[in-house]
């Protein structure tokens, strides 16, 4: 049975929205919406490689890269960036999302990746207590999730940037 990005979606602790920006964004994730349109020009997506490190040089080190292949392991981590690194406890770059051990984010990057995948569309989350992290601390998110595809159509890479700060009292 393939789920819809509604049912996908279902658990996530905060609110979204699929192909368009929340009330109130961060202007960090607008202006990577951005950089991602223009790239994108008359397809559907870019290709991951118009998002390099210069285009994406203000949120670095909260940018993680998954490919995302037909056969499994589906998807992989291709890059994880320092913060989002320091945030997690562990550098899981060349993993695949399968082999995550932490089981909660596990399940929320593959329903993510699948979401963006199935809903053929970027999608931007906001949630005010959505991370716990390994080491207890608890962090308000804002995420967005972009699908890359070589071709243009064929979603092979996902970059996505997630913004955590803390919670509001």
């Amino acid at each position: 049975m393939t789920q819809t990005l509604d049912q996908i979606m279902a658990a996530f602790p905060g609110r979204w929205a699929a192909g368009s920006l929340l009330v109130g964004p961060n202007p960090q994730i607008v202006r990577v919406l951005e950089i991602w349109q223009s790239a994108a020009s008359a397809n559907p997506f870019p290709a991951a490689g118009s998002l390099g490190p210069n285009e994406l040089k203000s949120v670095l080190p909260d940018v993680h890269i998954y490919t995302v292949a037909a056969d499994p392991p589906r998807y992989r981590v291709r890059l994880i960036g320092t913060r989002m690194t320091e945030h997690i406890g562990r550098n899981l770059s060349g993993k695949s999302v399968d082999d995550i051990p932490l089981d909660t984010l596990r399940h929320v990057i593959s329903g993510l990746l699948g979401a963006v995948e199935t809903g053929r569309t970027w999608l931007h989350l906001m949630a005010p207590r959505a991370i716990a992290l390994p080491n207890g601390d608890h962090k308000a998110l804002e995420s967005i999730w972009l699908p890359c595809a070589k071709d243009g159509t064929t979603i092979d890479r996902v970059i996505a940037v997630s913004l955590l700060s803390a919670m509001a009292a």
